[in-house]
């Protein structure tokens, strides 16, 4: 059912929730709210208590001081150390949080590895950027199912307070997490995926001039195939979910035996989550 949802610019409820679910930093394109999607039970997320978001490198004092403002218990940061010692975030100098480092997709993994020589060879000419995103999110599957339970037992240890998640871009890394604790929470598949496409809607158009002066300057197929690493398509991410449900059998038995979690942990989270 999944993969049968169209990409574009997908609506994730009236314009004035739509309004506030994004906010509004200079120095990150894709920070976000959780809250207000509706469970399969009639319940709904909690505003103010699960955000993500694509990188914090480029924060403005503007932003540290809206950061500040949400009050979050903690930070979780799914970036490989290369990525964070190219772009490490800009908090908050007297910020009283804790910062949670969970690499995932580091140059350890085997998509990223067995790309690296066709990366630097072809320049991205005969890169199929949709081949190597499906990959990657069965990587994201297959692999780091020890860091998804670290993930989950990071919002149990905030105990109620607001967390951030976030990667480079938050789309990939950050929508298969969101993915997992919005599904988690009951809400129904084919609003995990209207979320996880937001990113086409917040993060892509932030490149627009970038992607024009590459046409101009590379030519319309490497444009496309820039334009194809920094999008998300439905294809992505059931990719990784239906990779999910075929190696545990379930969701359900992901739950309990790929993140450990009884029917009393899901319980307490969705009190904690859900209103």
């Amino acid at each position: 059912m999944l993969d049968q949802i169209e990409l574009g610019m997908a609506t994730a409820g009236p314009y004035f929730e739509e309004q506030k679910r994004r906010l509004a930093f200079f120095g990150a394109k894709n920070f976000r709210d959780l809250g207000g999607y509706r469970t399969v039970t009639g319940r709904t997320v909690r505003w103010g208590m699960l955000y993500r978001s694509d990188h914090l490198h480029k924060l403005t004092d503007a932003d540290l001081k809206r950061l500040t403002a949400l009050s979050l218990d903690r930070i979780i940061d799914f970036r490989a150390e290369h990525e964070k010692d190219e772009g490490p975030d800009h908090l908050p100098a007297n910020m009283d949080i804790r910062v949670v480092e969970i690499p995932i997709l580091d140059s350890s993994t085997e998509v990223w590895r067995d790309s690296r020589e066709q990366f630097l060879k072809d320049k991205l000419r005969n890169i199929d950027p949709a081949k190597f995103m499906t990959k990657t999110n069965v990587e994201l599957a297959m692999r780091f199912t020890p860091e998804m339970r670290q993930f989950i037992h990071e919002l149990f240890s905030a105990n109620g307070r607001p967390v951030l998640f976030h990667c480079a871009a938050g789309k990939d890394r950050t929508g298969y997490a969101a993915a997992i604790i919005l599904r988690m929470l009951g809400v129904p598949l084919d609003v995990v995926m209207e979320d996880y496409l937001l990113s086409n809607r917040y993060y892509l158009p932030s490149y627009a001039w970038n992607l024009a002066v590459l046409r101009l300057m590379k030519g319309k197929r490497f444009a496309a195939v820039v334009k194809g690493f920094l999008e998300v398509r439905p294809a992505y991410l059931s990719a990784a979910l239906e990779t999910t449900d075929r190696e545990f059998g379930s969701f359900e038995k992901y739950i309990r035996n790929g993140l450990g979690l009884t029917e009393k942990d899901v319980a307490t989270l969705r009190n904690i989550y859900l209103e």
